[in-house]
């Protein structure tokens, strides 16, 4: 919450600067009035106060500029990531009856309106009452040193706030240890608490720290073991007894490890590593124009939007009568022009023509074009209600009903004044696109040729694919018929490591394979092409010395190549007479 008062602080000074040049065009505006008589002056001061209107708008800031919120604003989607590796997602929502739960914890759903203006970053516990926002400060772990000697806790916090010395690392076990583990049987009758009185206790609402606690006094070969293992014991119980999350944004990267973390399969093997070097390679920035084809739950697509912040366009092919990403979609928390980018574009509108051209809009008989972009520019807004539509409202009992009505039906008619046809989606296939990316099941091969009349020349590409061996047939067949260059074949991989005091180390489950990539650039089909023939290029290569600027051996008077006494180089196991002499190198050719 101390965000919010941040936020709002830093916002007060534009907000009085506003005022103040209202009430400065308010008070100017009166002593003209006050001057003046006749009706010219009458105009004037109205051209004057259009003059100042003009000027504040122009002084308003970009909304597309606009840096995201801090803090949760009601209808996001945020990421709660849990200390044992779970990733979850929730909707944040002060209401969500009839609707799917918000989100939902160890089989139990948790309402989420307490997380409206959090800021970003909290962590919370799971308790009786909910998810619980922990004052700041607080670990998604806590602290095991504080059960384990809690006075002593309390005596450094007193040195250290009377003296500025610099902290102690204090949570590491030292080397020599007393006590050991030879001794200790696991056979399950060390603990005296049982799962039911554990039950008891979270009925009867005791905390997590408390049954934590409970359980190590229980506990009667706690105080035998040694410093190590008594930590590793205090987290394994906290991680049970006392969960904690903490409440991150949703980015790409987030969804995407998320995602990856719940089924792979659906995302390709999509790490959020290889999607990185996706939106690198295709060289996204604002005001582009991007061809998307994928199958990865519509994690490419999101991405793009938010790299784009607004500026450019994402023609996102899908097949079927509707995309079915809008769901994934809604987890970036995209704005309206970041949302507004995203153009869906059917497959039967790009792979139609085999020739990649596209074919030109259809008219009627009457010569119009496009019909459905005129029925949608003769929407007025804000549209008006018609009487039958009053007189449903009419019928609502509560206003809380009639707000809800006319929320979706505002969101209707905006859905409507901001759906393109598919008219407008030829053209800006016309127009050729700043970049290809392919991220499907389909054979990229068949994907990528159709897909490159549409990239403009000099223009990257990029192709993921799971498995190695169609990304080298489609590699073979870009060289073949010579369409790009700087071709590259690569798969990233990622190691994770632990990082602890004296315990640091890979990690001992980690994931095998993110993908494979190819990328490269488009060459042009008209001056794009190698004009000299191999007989040019190898007496180019004698001239300058071989490919790699290697000097041309010299030769003799019969025109073989020698070294300077005028013999020829042997090779090894054979005389310069036999059959495999005569195959020497010569010029690096």
């Amino acid at each position: 919450m101390a965000d919010n008062t941040t936020n709002t602080n830093t916002e007060t000074p534009h907000e009085a600067n506003v005022v103040n040049q209202e009430q400065t065009t308010t008070e100017t505006e009166s002593e003209q009035a006050d001057v003046s008589s006749t009706p010219g002056d009458n105009n004037d001061e109205n051209g004057d106060a259009t003059t100042t209107t003009n000027e504040e708008e122009e002084d308003l800031p970009d909304p597309l500029l606009a840096q995201p919120a801090s803090y949760v604003r009601e209808g996001d989607h945020v990421l709660l990531i849990f200390a044992d590796g779970r990733q979850i997602f929730a909707h944040c929502v002060k209401s969500w009856k009839g609707k799917t739960a918000p989100v939902k914890i160890n089989k139990r759903t948790y309402t989420t309106a307490n997380l409206v203006g959090l800021p970003y970053g909290t962590v919370l516990e799971l308790g009786r009452g909910g998810l619980v926002p922990l004052p700041e400060g607080e670990d998604v772990l806590p602290d095991p040193s504080a059960v384990l000697n809690p006075l002593e806790d309390d005596v450094d916090t007193d040195e250290n706030t009377l003296s500025p010395a610099p902290p102690v690392n204090k949570k590491a076990p030292s080397i020599e240890q007393v006590n050991d583990n030879r001794n200790l049987v696991d056979n399950n009758t060390s603990q005296k608490i049982q799962a039911d009185d554990v039950q008891t206790l979270r009925s009867a609402g005791m905390e997590g720290s408390a049954i934590v606690s409970a359980m190590i006094e229980n506990s009667s070969t706690f105080q035998n073991k040694t410093d190590f293992s008594k930590a590793k014991y205090i987290v394994r119980k906290q991680m049970k007894y006392q969960p904690r999350c903490r409440m991150v944004r949703c980015t790409a990267s987030s969804v995407c490890a998320g995602m990856y973390l719940k089924d792979p399969r659906k995302l390709m093997n999509l790490r959020e590593d290889t999607l990185a070097q996706m939106l690198s390679y295709s060289n996204v920035s604002a005001g582009c124009q991007v061809l998307v084809v994928e199958t990865c739950l519509g994690i490419v697509t999101g991405a793009l939007a938010q790299r784009l912040g607004g500026y450019g366009k994402i023609l996102s092919v899908y097949s079927g009568q509707q995309p079915s990403y809008s769901e994934m979609i809604n987890k970036f928390n995209l704005s309206f022009p970041e949302h507004h980018s995203i153009k869906w574009v059917h497959s039967g509108e790009v792979f139609s023509d085999d020739n990649g051209r596209v074919t030109p809009p259809t008219t009627n008989e009457h010569g119009v074009k496009d019909l459905e972009k005129m029925e949608r520019e003769m929407l007025k807004w804000p549209c008006h209600l018609q009487d039958h539509t009053r007189a449903y409202l009419g019928k609502m009992s509560t206003l809380r009903d009639q707000k809800e009505f006319l929320a979706k039906r505002c969101a209707r008619f905006a859905r409507k004044l901001t759906r393109h046809t598919p008219t407008e989606a030829r053209d800006w296939l016309k127009r050729p696109c700043d970049s290809v990316i392919i991220a499907a099941r389909y054979d990229p091969t068949a994907t990528l040729l159709p897909l490159l009349p549409y990239l403009a020349p000099s223009c990257p590409f990029v192709v993921f694919c799971e498995f190695l061996e169609p990304l080298t047939e489609c590699f073979r067949e870009l060289q073949r018929q010579s369409l790009a260059i700087n071709l590259r074949l690569s798969d990233t991989w990622m190691r994770e490591y632990q990082v602890l005091p004296g315990r640091t180390h890979p990690s001992m489950t980690m994931s095998q394979n993110g993908g494979f990539l190819l990328t490269g650039i488009k060459l042009c089909p008209v001056t794009g092409k190698n004009e000299l023939d191999e007989k040019l290029l190898k007496e180019l290569r004698a001239q300058v010395g071989g490919r790699r600027g290697r000097k041309p051996k010299q030769r003799n008077g019969n025109g073989e190549s020698g070294t300077k006494n005028g013999r020829g180089k042997k090779k090894k196991g054979g005389s310069s007479g036999a059959p495999n002499a005569k195959r020497t190198r010569v010029n690096g050719s």
